[in-house]
Parts: C-alpha cells; sequence; structure tokens
C-alpha cells in the first residue's frame, strides 16, 4: 500500500524504547472504555470449532436441518445433498443448526504505509484498537485470534487470545514487536483465509487500504478483470471533484482492492473493512519531501494551499471509491482516525461494531451507479 509521507530523520526510531518496551505505557483506560461494549451472537461457526452458547446460523453437525444453500468451491462435499441433486441436477450443500463458540479473526496491517509518522503513529493507535477489539470479543463470547499480514500471512505470527489477561501482557508483547514493512498482499490474507470459509468467521480488517496502481497498470485500457463498483451519488459527486486522471487511478485502486479481498464475500464470512488514517495522512501541509514508503521513491513538495485543498478532494474521493468497493462485496465499512483518541477511541469502536452488527453500509442506497 504506498502512501506518500514525511519521512523520518534516521535517528528518530532509535529516540525510542526498545521494541518490546513501546506499549509499556498503554494506559488501562483504553480498555476499561469498552469494557461494557459486545458483539452481537449473529455469525457463528459451522463445525470444528469449541462448544459454545450461541446457536449456529451456518452449518454444523447437529441432525436439524436448516436449508440448503448453493453449493460454493471450498464447501464440505460430505454436506452435499446427493438426493438432490439427483432430482435438480445442481449442487446444494445442507446447512443444519447447530451450537459452536463463534470466531472473530481481527487482520491487521504491517505494510510500511501503516508507520506513516513512525511506529507511536497510526499504527500504535491501530494496535491499541486490534487490543480493545479482542477485549470485546472475548466478553461477547467469541474465540478471538489476531492475525497481521503484509506482504505474506506466517501462521506462526497469528495470535490466539483465549482469555483478558493476554491483552496487556503476551498479546501486547507480540504486537509491541511487529515492525510495518513492505507491501501489502491482500492475496496472501485470501489464502490464510480458507480455514475460516470451512469453519465461519468474522473478519475485520484493519488497514489504511492505501493501495496504489503503477503507471504501466494506469495505461493499460483492458481492466475487465476488475469488479465494477456500485457507488452512490454523494460518492460520484466526490470522484468527479478530481482530475481525471486521478479520478481513474483512485477507481482502479479501489476496485483492485475489492479485487483482492473478494474472498471476504464467502458464504462463510463476515467482513468488516476498517479503514485506519494517521494523522500524516489527512495534513501534508506542513512536508517538504515525500517518500513512497513500499517503493523508497523520494519527491520535493511545494506545498501550496491550493495543493493542500487538491490533497483534501483527493482523500474524500479516496474514501468514496473504497465505499463503493466494500459495497461490491456486501462488507461493512468503517473509518478509524488514529489521531484523535479524545475518548479512548470509544466512538471509532462503537461505528466499527455497528459495521459488524449491520454487515451493510451506512450510505445512500438510491441513485446507485456503477463506476
Amino acid at each position: 500500500m504506498a502512501q506518500p509521507t514525511s519521512p523520518l530523520p534516521a535517528s528518530s526510531e532509535s529516540d525510542q524504547s526498545g521494541a518490546h518496551r513501546r506499549l509499556d505505557d498503554l494506559d488501562p483506560a483504553f480498555l476499561r472504555a469498552v469494557g461494557d461494549l459486545v458483539l452481537p451472537p449473529q455469525w457463528i461457526p459451522p463445525r470444528g470449532a469449541a462448544m459454545g452458547p450461541h446457536l449456529n446460523t451456518l452449518d454444523g453437525d447437529s441432525l436439524e436441518f436448516k436449508q440448503h444453500r448453493t453449493y460454493t468451491p471450498g464447501d464440505d462435499v460430505r454436506r452435499v445433498d446427493w438426493s438432490l441433486y439427483g432430482r435438480s441436477k445442481r449442487l446444494y450443500t445442507r446447512l443444519v443448526q447447530d451450537e459452536h463458540q463463534p470466531r472473530l479473526v481481527l487482520a491487521l496491517d504491517t505494510s510500511a504505509s501503516m508507520a506513516t509518522g513512525g511506529w507511536q503513529d497510526k499504527f500504535r493507535s491501530t494496535v491499541e484498537l486490534t487490543l480493545q477489539l479482542a477485549l470485546i470479543g472475548l466478553n461477547s463470547g467469541y474465540a478471538v485470534r489476531v492475525l497481521p499480514f503484509g506482504d505474506s500471512v506466517a501462521s506462526d505470527r497469528a495470535i490466539n487470545v483465549l482469555h483478558a489477561r493476554q491483552l496487556l501482557g503476551s498479546l501486547r508483547e507480540r504486537l509491541a514487536g511487529l515492525e510495518p514493512s513492505g507491501p501489502t498482499n491482500f492475496d496472501a490474507l485470501g489464502t490464510a483465509s480458507l480455514d475460516w470459509r470451512n469453519q465461519g468467521a468474522l473478519v475485520v480488517v484493519l488497514t489504511d487500504l492505501l493501495f496504489d496502481i503503477d503507471d504501466d497498470r494506469m495505461n493499460d485500457t483492458a481492466t475487465d478483470d476488475l469488479p465494477k463498483l456500485p457507488l452512490t451519488a454523494s460518492e460520484r459527486g466526490h470522484l468527479d471533484s478530481v482530475r481525471a486522471q486521478a479520478r481513474r487511478r483512485l477507481l482502479m485502486s479501489a476496485q483492485s482492492v475489492a479485487k483482492g479481498l473478494k474472498f471476504l464475500s464467502h458464504p462463510n464470512i463476515r467482513g468488516v473493512l476498517c479503514q485506519v488514517s494517521g494523522a500524516q495522512d489527512q495534513d501534508l501541509s506542513q512536508a517538504r519531501q515525500i517518500i513512497d514508503m513500499e517503493s523508497g521513491v523520494l519527491q520535493r513538495l511545494a506545498f501550496t494551499r491550493a495543493a493542500s485543498r487538491a490533497y483534501t478532494r483527493v482523500r474524500a474521493a479516496h474514501s468514496a471509491a473504497l465505499s463503493g468497493a466494500a459495497r461490491s462485496l456486501n462488507l461493512g465499512h468503517a473509518s478509524f482516525d488514529a489521531g484523535a483518541a479524545g475518548d479512548h477511541n470509544r466512538s471509532d469502536v462503537q461505528r466499527i461494531l455497528a459495521a459488524m452488527a449491520s454487515q451493510g453500509y451506512a450510505g445512500e442506497p438510491a441513485e446507485i451507479e456503477v463506476a
């Protein structure tokens, strides 16, 4: 995810404590601020998980039949209703009801753009948000897994959160040792989701969604492999406010995000895109030079007021395009301002929980156009 940002002095990171001490000053009030919030018991894994207090709305191991669903590649072939196939010549999966513990997967973007402003800026705030969502998941009876991802997803980096003591213990220590670097590979995250597709999960992807398009792709007129984005009238207005070249780049970027996250639209997964932004993402007025953190390209800036206004318009258009991308996958979409934590993130967390509960989007369903 490419993002122009003010480069840090070489010594800025060395001025911080060691990686393992980065979160030693974490205020427990961040966790207390959301301790009363809960997730709805609406998305329950179908099988292979620990027993829990929630009724499964997908498929389970009991004998109580619920309904049929069109077979999807990745479904357990043992659940195919072959007698129905003999009558209809179409494949259907039998869904039954069962009791299981629901799963919550918190996918944490560790690409270089997440370190805009340094580790202690946007990335630290996102780590704190991850801890808060993990606490809410535990309090709501979910089995919680934190999954850092970047250019790849290593299974040994996944962190299963079993009890609240981990939040200020081993989980905090492991998250403090993460070093954002490299690009983001949504395909790798999709590969790691194979077990979620079988077992079911509520997946929250915490990412800045800064996905750039290289110049070669920009000049390629063949974009048939990219999905169409349903856009509201107001979102279309934001995109029309920027220049044609910028609009095309932003649309292609959002379409590429939708293509990379298509796995979240699997019937056994409910997904939420949490778009993270930091102070330097939103305001480059003090910048004199910028560097693409994932390619290393450095450029000088003459940042005028007109350029600042244009940058604001581009950010609004970017957010509008990403809303369309989330809608194209039937995902929840929420934003998190890492620079505004006056209430210990409670307001942001409540918006994210609303996106989880609705599995929809807060927008204007009328006047939707396709980009």
